[in-house]
Order: C-alpha cells, then structure tokens, then sequence
C-alpha cells in the first residue's frame, strides 16, 4: 500500500523488484492513460479487474493514477489475484513473488496539460501546479515468508537469536514454524531423518510431506539418494551399517531371529581360536583351524588340546576316534605312519570308505592304479529313444510332441507285454568307465485312465543295462503311489544293483508276480558291464491301468556326480599290461583282438591278443585268420607284403616296415618307377638283438625307358639328365643317334663333317645339310680367298674376276681360267658387246665383216671398221670392178 502526502498520487510510476540490489525487473506499470501505456511501456492499459494469461505477467494498469484526490491519495497493489497458480501455489508464482530489494521508480506526475476534460472542471490549476511533486506518507507491504508450502504461520525469533539468523545476508527476526517433517528457517529442506523421499513444495492439494527414512532406530539423519530413489542412513549407531542400518557391523552381531531394530551385540569369541569376528546373522564365530563350535571352543575331528593342534594322522585312512592317540590306527586298506596312502593295489582314499581305499579292478589284469582326473560332463539327448521290452525282442517308435518336447508312447502297440521299457540311443551307451561313481539322472512322466478304476501301482526294475560280457543288471524295485512323475536319480556304483536272471521274459504284475531278483553284483561285475554297455533300458510301466508313458530327459554324467560339482575320485587309472589300454585295460591296444573267455562267474572275461597281421592292423577274423584293414603300406592276408610304391620287411612288425620307393626321390615329379623291391639280404644285416633286418637296400623295379641304375637315378646311354635333381628328367640325346654327354646332353662324335651340341651344323671347309651329312667346300684355290665356303650353300669366297660356287670360274666380262680371267677388251667398234666373251679362249662376239679374237679387224674384201657403222664395210674389190 502506498499513501501521497500533499500532493496527488503519481501518474506513472513502475514498482519493481531484485534479489541482489543490482537487476531489477519490473513487477507492474502504472500509466496515467492507455497511450501513456502504450508509449512508455509498450503495453496496453488494464482498468479494473484483470485475469492474468500466466503467473509472471507484468501489466501496466490506470487505475490507480487519477490526480483526484490531492493529498493524502492511497493506492493498493496486489501481486497474487487473479493469477492461476494462486491456489496451487506454482513455482513459477513463487518465484515472480519472490524479492529482497523493491524500488519505486517514478517517471510521470500529473499537470494541468495531461488532464482530460473530465477532471479538469473538478480542479483547480492553481492549487494542481502548487502540488506538482511527488510526497510519499507510508508504504507499506503485506508479505509472507517463504516456507515452501510447508508451514501455516510464523514465529518471532526470541532476542537470544537475533543476529544468529541471516537469509542471504539480511538479517531476519521471522521464521517459519514448518511442517510436514521440513526444517529450516523456511521450512525448504526435508529434517535430517525424514529424507526417504527427495523434497517437494507443498500446496492447498497437496502436503508433499516428507518421508521419514528407514533405519531401524539406530541413525538421526539420512540423505535422499536419487539413484536408489531413498533415503541413506548416515552415522548408524549401535554398532550398525548399512543404507537402512539393517547389518551389524564387523565384530558385533544380533542374535538369531532378532528384529533389526534390535542393537548389535558384541562377537562372543573363544579369541585363541577365532579371528574374534562372527556372523552377524546368530552369532557364530569365525573359526581358526581346527577349531569349531559357535564360539570356536571345540576341537574339530583330526586336532586336539588346548590350542587344537593338527592330530599327524590322515582322517581319511584312519580308524575313527583314534586320530589322536598318539599312533596311527590305519584303515585295513591303508598303510603308513599318518595312514595317508593306500595299500599296493589300492586307490581312493577316503573317509566315507570303511576300509580306506578302494581294490583296483584293472579288468583282473593289474594291480596298479591311481584316482584318474577327470572332467565332470554330461550327456542327453531325446533323439533315437525306442520303446522295448524286457528281452529287447520287440521294438516301437515314440512320438516328439512338439508343444511338451516330451517323447510320447502309447502303451496299447505293446499290449501283450506290461515290463515296458525305453531303449537308449548309441550315445549312452559303449565304454562308461568314466561314469562310475557318477549320477544318471532321470525324469519321466505317464498317464492313467480317469476315473475309479481297480489299478494299482506297479514295481519293477527301474534301470536295466545289458553288459557286452552277457550281463544283464539291474536297479530300483519301486512303487510310485503319488503323482504321475517321477525324477530319478541312480548313483552308478555296485550298491543296490542286482542280476536279472536270463530265463525272465517280461515281469508280470497282473497275475503272479514275476520274481526278477538274482544275486547282488559286485563291484569286479558291474565295472566290466560299464566297461562296454550294450543297452540301456529305462523304466517306462508305472501303473497297471497306464495308457500313456512320456520321457522328459535322461542324463548320463562322467567323472562326477553333476556339473559344477567336485569331480569323482572313484573312477581308477590302470597300469596295464602290453597288448590292454584304457582306464581299466578295459580296451585292446592297437595290434590286438579282443577276445571273450568264459569265467567262472557267469560273464565272459575280455582278453586281448595280438592280431597275427605283423603289427600292421588293429582288427582281424579269428575264424579265418585274414587281417582287417592293413596299415602302414601293407597289404596281403596277414599284412606280409609291402604295398606297390614301399618296400621293406613287413614281417618285423614295426609301424615303418614298409617305406616309400625313392626311385630316385620321393616327390613325385622325380620318383620314376611305381615300384621297387627289397633287396636280397645277409646274416650280416639282421640286428641280433631286436631281430630286425637293418641296412635294408632296394631295387626300382620299373625304371621308364632312358633311365636305369637300382633307384633309377641314372641316365641310360642315349639320354641326358640329372634324375637325383629335382624337375629334372632324362631326355633323348640330339645326336642323330649318337652319343651324348649324360648330364648336359652336348653329343660326344659327331659324324658327317658336323659339329655342334647337337652336331647341328657343318664343320669348317664342310657345307650342307647337317642332318644327313656335309660336303667339303672345294674352293678353286686360284680363284678363292679361303678353303671356308658358306655352311648352306657351299658358295666359295671368289677373288676378283672370279665366280661359281667353287670360284672355278671367270666371272662375266673376263676369259681364260688358265691365265687367271683376264678381261674380254673387246673392240668397241667391232664387238657387238665390249665386255662379253667365250670364257674359256676370250673370243669376243664380232659384227658382221669383223673378225679377231678381239674383233679389230675387217675380214677380207671389208673395210672401214668405225663406230658409226655396224660392222666393216663389204666387199670392196667387187665394187671397184663395177665402177672400172
């Protein structure tokens, strides 16, 4: 509220805010008119009641600016109506609201020249112009405290306060009285344990209180964490931590079933046998070695006196209570003085074990064994599963629902056997050493028919293998009278497995009961069944009126009992005699058969023999004596030969008895003869400790034509080459038949006055074709330069003067061999051509009347031998007779 001394109220003027005393902004306009709005504030003018757009909206407004009355003027500005966030107190009211700093700017006051005509009657000028000033009796300002939301009045600061409390720097003598578990001078925080929510302005809708945190009495404060989204408890007391003070802290701990509001008590420790810590849950001391009990004052089994030191025998070859008593009382299967080996023949020494460790079975063929380390794995698979009878004499096809992934079987394709059983594939089966002392695992479900019926429950085998030795075992005799499922889980070890007689066919449960129980099976018994299974049969009869079996899963674990688990110490690792392998010899070493002998125990017993095939296959036909597949480049009924390309011994039984023809390398570009054969050897060449025939040669039985030598590593005459090099082959000498060097090929006699590599040209003086022989050159001596002539045509080197092949000629224009071809010279004017001649007497070739070896002269009765004329004039006598 503002209020004029003596003079009017101002006519424009801006009410303006700041929180630091530096930037203002306006918070409303006051303009005399709605152009003095327009012009100095670039707003229109609002006069009476205004609904505000928005909760920050600055107007300017005439409504307050008449210049009646002249003195003693009020004017009432409020910031709050009519804005639509008043209720709800929005954050955007609150912050437009908010200010530490007002200012009063005036900018216009009223004059005789602004009044409109509808004052103007009304007032005095005079008395206006007198007032021309701005004078101001009281401003007063209606504001509150900013409390978030959270408080419904404020309080006076007690003196004792004053000057302790500063809101940015102002001192302040209000405070809020806060709320909804805020604190603060204005109420703007939640208090220090009631942060298990982050804080939120309250409002006329809504409280927004905040949340007092979780922590089971034992803290006074807590910070909202808005990754967690709650509250942290800080500085847990009692001896408690944690986000909620739910745990006791190292060393302390609540009693078993105790509230966490309950303190955390001191560990109750024996400290000379714990680490003096506990378990915070109950209380039990972390013991030391060989210490035990809830406080650490016992003894475990295997230590003894106060300060429970380690008894020196081993507890698990000992005999029980007698692990202290100063000598070791040895289990009957366990030797030395801490009774921590097991006897020779012995193995897994262990304290479930009555009598230490276990006798090694090594198939009866060895007494040495040792734990084998394995692996745990398993195998399952619902593929190839048929469904069988007892006798394994009928077989049927189940059905995969596709929706269940069970294996289906209607019991009615069998209707005449009622010991119905599933049939496992290959997988499960074959050598299953490795899974003694392991787990099969099995699931399987079946449906009766519905309603009250007489059925009643069935019992049976529930496993049954056969045993490639003729064994037939089996485990389980049980009703299953709940539910229509069952999981089976089948230790495989000698306990509880029993013989099924040969004689029993199916296992009646309608009529008279079938008695399918024979004799125990021993541990030697029921190691040689899963030395090499034959068939696996599963329980698949559970009720007398069950119309359907399904099969869930079947697993079948190795070397422990599942995955995850600590594997199985029970499977043994034998040292076997020659000619037996395997974990428990079980299996016959490359080179033998095995056999199977009757024993005296109703099983055959596997024996392996040597193949009588030279150590050269691991299989052969007992009947008919012929080896399986010959190896190690063998071949023949019992492997005694070398294979086409290898020669050696086979008969000494060595896997390289048979080795690769180097005819006369291996590769094959210079391996020329597809087979070779052992040399004929002496007494000299066998090894008379192992008996085997060392120093072994061969000879290439097939050298291709141009090569010989016993690995035909040679050239043969007429060919050249070097066959020990490789890419290189023997080739044809070029010779026309003749010799050549062996390695280079450059023949060695060339006939027919030739010469060359390949005697492919004709020697000096020689001319001709080189194939089929050269002439000698034959130059005339007088008329050639040299005796050499040219290797293809045999033309001479002519002197000058000279011509032919052989230069035994004169050439044209010269005559007279004997004399050397002297030139013709014939006559111009009596020779039809000046350099033409016989070439032999020199006689040039005369024009008529012309005569002469060189045609100078006339004959008798011509004359007058000129150029210009052909020849002599004729005949002159006769003409002077005619003229005289």
């Amino acid at each position: 509220m503002l209020k004029s001394a003596n003079s009017p109220r101002p006519a424009s003027w801006v009410l303006e805010k700041s929180l630091d005393g530096f930037k203002y902004e306006p918070w409303q306009h006051f303009g005399r008119s709605d152009a003095d709005c327009r012009q100095r504030y670039g707003l229109p003018g609002q006069n009476g009641k205004y609904i505000f757009q928005n909760d920050s909206e600055v107007i300017c407004t005439t409504q307050f600016s008449k210049p009646l009355p002249l003195e003693n003027g009020e004017l009432h500005v409020s910031l709050l109506k009519n804005r639509p966030g008043v209720i709800d107190q929005s954050d955007e009211l609150m912050k437009f609201i908010t200010a530490r700093f007002i200012r009063i700017r005036f900018q216009g006051m009223h004059s005789t020249a602004n009044l409109d005509n509808s004052v103007y009657w009304q007032l005095d000028a005079q008395s206006l112009e007198k007032r021309s000033f701005y004078s101001l009796r009281q401003v007063r300002i209606s504001g509150r405290l900013d409390c978030h939301g959270h408080a419904e009045r404020t309080i006076e600061l007690a003196e004792k306060y004053e000057g302790q409390l500063e809101f940015n720097g102002l001192e302040s003598t209000l405070q809020c009285v806060c709320q909804h578990n805020t604190c603060g001078a204005d109420c703007s925080e939640c208090c220090p344990l009631f942060q298990d929510k982050s804080f939120r302005n309250g409002d006329t809708r809504h409280a927004n209180e905040c949340e007092i945190c979780q922590c089971n009495g034992h803290a006074e404060s807590c910070i909202y964490d808005q990754y967690l989204e709650h509250g942290i408890c800080q500085d847990c007391f009692n001896h408690t931590a944690g986000n909620e003070c739910e745990f006791c802290i190292m060393g302390y701990f609540r009693p078993k079933g105790a509230p966490p509001t309950e303190p955390c008590r001191p560990c109750e420790c024996n400290m000379k046998g714990s680490s003096g810590d506990c378990h915070a849950d109950g209380g039990w001391c972390i013991c030391k070695e060989g210490f035990q009990g809830i406080h650490c004052e016992e003894c475990v089994p295997g230590y003894y006196g106060d300060d429970c030191r380690k008894c020196g025998c081993d507890t698990r070859g000992t005999v029980p209570d007698t692990e202290c008593s100063g000598i070791c009382v040895c289990k009957s299967n366990v030797i030395g003085e801490t009774c921590n080996s097991c006897r020779e023949g012995f193995y897994d020494l262990s304290s479930d074990n009555p009598e230490g460790c276990s006798l090694c079975w090594c198939s009866h063929l060895g007494s040495a064994c040792v734990s084998a380390e394995l692996s745990t794995l398993a195998f399952e698979t619902l593929n190839d599963w048929r469904i069988t009878d007892i006798t394994r004499s009928q077989s049927v096809q189940p059905t995969l629902d596709t929706q269940t992934n069970l294996l289906v079987y209607g019991m009615y394709e069998l209707s005449d056997v009622e010991a119905i059983y599933w049939q496992a594939p290959q997988g499960y089966l074959g050598n299953r050493l490795t899974s003694y002392g392991s787990r099969l695992s099995i699931q399987i479900q079946w449906v009766t028919i519905r309603g009250d019926t007489s059925g009643k429950p069935t019992s049976g085998p529930d496993v049954i293998i056969f045993g490639k030795n003729g064994l037939k075992i089996a485990f389980g005799d049980g009703e299953f009278t709940r539910g229509s499922n069952a999981v089976i889980n089948i230790t495989l070890e000698e306990s509880g497995w029993y013989h099924i007689p040969s004689d029993v066919k199916d296992i009646k449960t309608r009529l008279r009961r079938t008695e399918y129980h024979g004799s125990e099976v021993t541990r030697s018994q029921f190691l040689s069944v899963l030395s090499n299974m034959e068939a696996l049969l599963i329980r698949a009869a559970f009720h007398t009126d069950q119309v359907e079996t399904a099969l869930e899963r079947v697993i079948i674990f190795t070397g422990g009992i599942e995955l995850g688990g600590l594997p199985s110490t029970r499977v043994e690792q034998c040292v076997c005699p020659s000619g037996y392998t395997g974990l428990s010899c079980e299996s016959c070493e490359f080179g033998y058969i095995r056999t199977f002998e009757n024993s005296s125990d109703h099983q055959l017993v596997t024996r392996c023999k040597p193949c009588p095939c030279n150590g050269h296959s691991n299989s052969c036909d007992l009947q008919s004596g012929g080896c399986g597949q010959c190896m190690h480049n063998t071949y023949g009924e019992r492997c005694e030969r070398c294979l086409r390309g290898y020669y050696g011994n086979p008969l000494q039984g060595t896997p390289n008895d048979c080795k690769p023809c180097a005819c006369p390398l291996l590769i094959e570009s210079n391996n020329f003869s597809p087979s070779c054969q052992l040399k004929s050897y002496t007494i000299m060449d066998i090894n008379q400790i192992y008996g085997v025939v060392e120093n072994t040669e061969y000879i290439c039985t097939q050298c291709p034509t141009g090569y010989t030598g016993d690995h035909c590593e040679m050239c043969d005459d007429g060919y050249f080459g070097n066959p020990t090099e490789a890419g290189s082959t023997c080739r044809p000498c070029e010779c026309d038949g003749d010799p050549c060097d062996v390695f280079t090929g450059e023949c060695i006699t060339c006939r027919g006055n030739t010469e060359g590599w390949h005697c492919e040209r004709c020697k000096l003086g020689y001319w001709g074709d080189a194939s089929v022989g050269c002439e000698p050159c034959d130059c005339y001596t007088d008329g050639s330069d040299s005796d050499v002539c040219d290797s293809a045509d045999g033309q001479c080197l002519c002197k000058p003067h000279f011509a032919g092949q052989k230069c035994d000629e004169c050439a044209e224009g010269y005559a007279n061999l004997d004399l050397q071809c002297q030139p013709c010279d014939c006559d111009i004017y009596g020779a039809k051509e000046s350099d033409t001649c016989d070439p032999d007497n020199g006689q040039c070739l005369c024009k008529t009347g012309v005569m002469g070896l060189k045609c100078n002269e006339c004959e008798e009765s011509y004359y007058d031998l000129q150029i210009e004329s052909d020849g002599c004039t004729g005949k002159l006598l006769n003409e002077m007779q005619l003229i005289f």
